[in-house]
């Protein structure tokens, strides 16, 4: 834990597949729940953010999707290094990397985040 704060390094990580969620305990003792389903559609790697302002900009109501909806079950995690989490989701996507400090800023309860979670990253 050398060089990161108590309050952005997780304790304990547990993903609850039936609930949809993953659960962090960080070393400060706070507890965060993330649904999978905002993980998924804040994935930050640079793919599904540009999708992502792609939408914003698409101004056609008629516009369909080629590609499948993404897949909000996770198939496997992985840390990366001591900074941050990976998730391969069902679907074979797997490019996002959730760092933990910007995960605990994303912290979707009540006293950290009154309004909601704000986006993991600004498109």
């Amino acid at each position: 834990m050398t060089g990161m704060a108590a309050e952005t390094h997780p304790k304990d990580i547990t993903i609850d597949r039936s609930a949809g969620v993953m659960r962090v305990l960080w070393q400060d003792g706070h507890p965060s729940d993330y649904a999978l389903r905002w993980l998924r559609a804040n994935c930050p790697c640079a793919t599904c953010r540009e999708e992502r302002r792609e939408l914003v900009l698409n101004t056609d109501p008629l516009a369909l999707s080629t590609t499948p909806p993404p897949s909000f079950e996770i198939a496997g995690a992985e840390f990366v290094g001591n900074y941050a989490i990976r998730f391969t989701w069902q679907d074979g996507h797997g490019a996002g990397i959730y760092a933990f400090n910007i995960l605990r800023q994303c912290c979707p309860c009540a006293a950290c985040n009154p309004d909601g979670p704000p986006p993991f990253v600004a498109d």
